[in-house]
Formats: structure tokens, C-alpha cells, sequence
């Protein structure tokens, strides 16, 4: 497969998913604003996200394991397109995990929004569980 063929391939695996997701691909900003709270890395631009979309690039590895852990898909299948029915597998049991891997990813940046009270009450929450973890 050339090149060319395979950043269209991916553009079209990745459009998959964000449709599966219910994210869609009309704006490729909301895109790399979702993208950027799960990536702790240099944010990526909409501009880089089009390109993902409509097939001029394929992003580095480091971001293709955010995105397919985001969009609960293998980074191989992602990246590769093959075994899709491992890709299929995983988007399955995402679903069945009721805590979620969105949500542990988000977890320092929605930290960062909560009121002073509130972080304090959170910090408070969890050395408490470690204390009653020790005993």
C-alpha cells in the first residue's frame, strides 16, 4: 500500500471512530480540543486534526496510542487497519467499563477546574483512603 493509501486509510479508521464515538469529524477544533485533554504532550492543533481526518498525515505513535485509547480502539488496527476484530473487541469492553479510561484521563485537568475548597476536599478524600488502605 503506498503512502498515500495508508494516511487515507487511516483518515478513514479515525473518522470511524469519532462517528462511532458520537463526536463526529465536522469540527476538526472540537476534535483537537478532546484530543488535547487526554494527550499530556504538546497540544495538537485543528490544522493537524484536518489533516489526520482527510488523509495527509498520520500522527506520531505517541498520539495514535491516545487516540485509539480515547476512542477505545487497538493503536495497531488504528494505525495498521489490520485485525479490526481486535479494534471491535476493545470498543466493547470500553463500553462495559462503567469507571472509564476517558475518565481517569481527564482526571488532572477537570483537578485543575475545581474551586480551592474543593481541591482541598478531594486531596483530604484521598489521603484518607490511603490511610485506610495501610491498615
Amino acid at each position: 500500500m503506498s503512502l498515500m493509501n495508508e494516511k487515507e486509510a487511516f483518515g478513514n479508521r479515525l473518522t470511524r471512530l469519532l462517528n462511532d464515538a458520537g463526536i463526529g469529524t465536522a469540527s476538526p477544533t472540537h476534535v483537537a480540543r478532546e484530543f488535547n485533554r487526554r494527550y499530556l504532550d504538546k497540544p495538537v492543533t485543528a490544522q493537524a486534526v484536518r489533516k489526520w481526518l482527510n488523509g495527509e498525515a498520520i500522527p506520531a505513535g505517541d498520539k495514535i496510542r491516545t487516540l485509539a485509547k480515547w476512542l477505545k480502539a487497538s493503536p495497531h488496527w488504528l494505525h495498521y487497519g489490520e485485525n479490526e476484530k481486535s479494534a471491535a473487541v476493545l470498543k466493547i469492553e470500553g463500553e462495559r467499563n462503567a469507571f472509564g479510561v476517558d475518565a481517569l484521563a481527564t482526571l488532572p485537568e477537570d483537578f485543575q477546574r475545581l474551586t480551592p475548597k474543593h481541591k482541598t476536599m478531594v486531596c483530604e478524600i484521598v489521603h484518607a483512603l490511603l490511610r485506610a488502605e495501610k491498615r
